[in-house]
């Protein structure tokens, strides 16, 4: 009797030394971190999904906001913490499909510093005119700008999706528009607004309010599909223009090296919010939808895939890659 007592004390101190990974996960909050500032889309599409894993798994997630370079010092955070399940990153191609092609070097390596999980949810973006410029469809600007060469500003972020968004759309139809470049995004729209330039390729959610006024006038959503936001407006393709999709995604990922057992935890976690509608209606505000069936390899071949993608765009636009 004494002896099996001893035994059972033993077990017992054994398994309170056992590292936390090896006890059942999660065991305490999760920390989620998102390197964009507070309040702005990402940051709000990572509240939306840090609440809805909340949920799935039953523990508190933690947001760390780690704004700066485009996501990218996140990421870089990201990248160093132990590879435990307690720490995600939001994930989207700013900070590892674009970066990658735009920039010289990184702090991090977008493929092999992450153990990806699942990608979520997609936004749409449009091609939008100030209410100036005499077209009322894809097809009239297109012709517009080629009679106008030189003549109509596009407002962007160098190396951003609104920038290359308008390479790429310069590429296929051989229009010439000028680039005006802003440090951010509000700042470039208000002066759409305004008329100081008169096109840009916008996330949808971003210029929405501003087409619901009149204050801009969307020609084209910028995907292979329509937006729910707005069924009756076209795609670029649809509306006789060249087939593109800027579309932006959001995932998640965890730093290299995660255990395998954890990373199919957060993947099933992952698949019910995708088919949760209280998800989809939360989405809906931001010009955004879930993705279905993504998974660790489905999200590694498209993130392959987009690297090489977007590394032709900078090199056919001749864009010089930011140190």
């Amino acid at each position: 009797m004494v002896k099996w007592s001893k035994f059972v004390a033993a077990s017992a101190l054994v398994f309170s030394m056992l590292p936390l990974a090896a006890q059942e996960y999660p065991s305490r909050p999760i920390r989620l971190v998102i390197g964009y500032p507070p309040g702005g889309p990402s940051d709000i599409m990572g509240r939306v999904i840090a609440d809805h894993l909340s949920k799935e798994l039953s523990q508190a997630i933690i947001v760390d906001n780690r704004a700066g370079a485009g996501g990218m010092i996140g990421a870089s955070y990201a990248a160093t913490q132990k590879p435990d399940g307690y720490t995600l990153l939001l994930d989207g191609e700013s900070i590892t499909t674009r970066a990658q092609a735009v920039y010289k070097k990184m702090q991090y390596d977008p493929v092999k510093d992450f153990s990806r999980i699942s990608r979520l949810a997609t936004q749409r973006s449009v091609l939008v005119v100030h209410p100036g410029v005499p077209v009322r469809n894809l097809a009239e600007f297109i012709q517009y700008a080629k009679n106008n060469p030189g003549k109509l500003d596009y407002g962007c972020s160098y190396g951003a999706a609104s920038h290359l968004g308008a390479t790429i759309f310069s590429l296929k139809t051989g229009v010439d528009m000028v680039a005006v470049n802003y440090r951010g995004g509000s700042q470039m729209v208000s002066d759409m607004v305004a008329g100081v330039v008169q096109v840009g390729f916008y996330p949808e959610a971003t210029v929405y309010p501003f087409i619901k006024t009149g204050q801009l006038r969307a020609l084209a959503v910028i995907a292979n599909e329509r937006s729910p936001m707005q069924p009756e407006l076209p795609t670029m393709e649809e509306a006789g223009g060249p087939r593109m999709d800027l579309s932006f995604w959001t995932g998640l990922v965890a730093p290299a090296g995660t255990p395998k057992s954890i990373i199919e935890k957060l993947v099933e976690a992952s698949k019910r919010i995708a088919l949760d509608p209280g998800f989809a209606k939360q989405l809906l505000p931001m010009g955004a939808t879930p993705i279905h069936g993504s998974n660790p390899s489905t999200y590694l071949a498209e993130t392959l895939n987009e690297i090489e993608y977007w590394n032709k765009v900078v090199i056919d636009g001749k864009i010089a890659r930011i140190d």
